[in-house]
C-alpha cells in the first residue's frame, strides 16, 4: 500500500509540475518600456511582451474596434496595431499613458488588449520609476 500511496503522490505532482510550466508560458509576460522594444526589437519576437509608454500624438487611427497607433518612450516609438479582442478603455486618447500586452511580429506590437491612463495625472508617478 505504500507504494501505491507513493506513486500515486508522484503521478499528482508530475501533473501539478505540468499544469505550473505549460501555462506559465501563455500567461507570463516581459514588461518593457517603448523605448526598450524599439532599441532591440528582435531579441523579443517570440514572447508576449507588455509594453508601456505614451501614445504619440498624431499617430492614433481608429478602424471600428480596432486601431492603429504608436507607443513613445524616451523619444523612441513602435507602432501597435490593436487588434480589437477587447474594447479599449474611455481613456485611451492620443498622448495618453498606455500599457500594450501582445507580441512583436514583423516590426509591429499585435497587441489584444490595451490598458490607458489619464497622461497628466500620472506622468510625475511614471517618471519617477525611471
Amino acid at each position: 500500500m505504500n507504494r501505491k500511496f507513493i506513486l500515486l503522490l508522484c503521478i499528482i505532482f508530475a501533473g501539478f509540475a505540468g499544469i505550473a510550466i505549460f501555462s506559465s508560458k501563455e500567461t507570463a509576460y516581459l514588461l518593457l518600456d517603448a523605448s526598450q522594444l524599439a532599441a532591440n526589437p528582435a531579441k523579443f519576437e517570440d514572447d508576449n511582451l507588455r509594453v508601456r509608454g505614451f501614445v504619440k500624438v498624431g499617430t492614433l487611427l481608429r478602424e471600428g474596434k480596432k486601431a492603429k497607433f504608436e507607443l513613445e518612450f524616451n523619444d523612441r516609438a513602435i507602432p501597435v496595431h490593436f487588434t480589437g479582442a477587447t474594447l479599449l478603455p474611455d481613456a485611451f486618447k492620443e498622448g495618453a499613458r498606455a500599457r500594450v500586452d501582445g507580441k512583436w511580429e514583423d516590426g509591429v506590437l499585435v497587441a489584444d488588449h490595451v490598458e490607458a491612463k489619464c497622461a497628466s495625472k500620472y506622468e510625475a508617478d511614471y517618471a519617477e520609476e525611471n
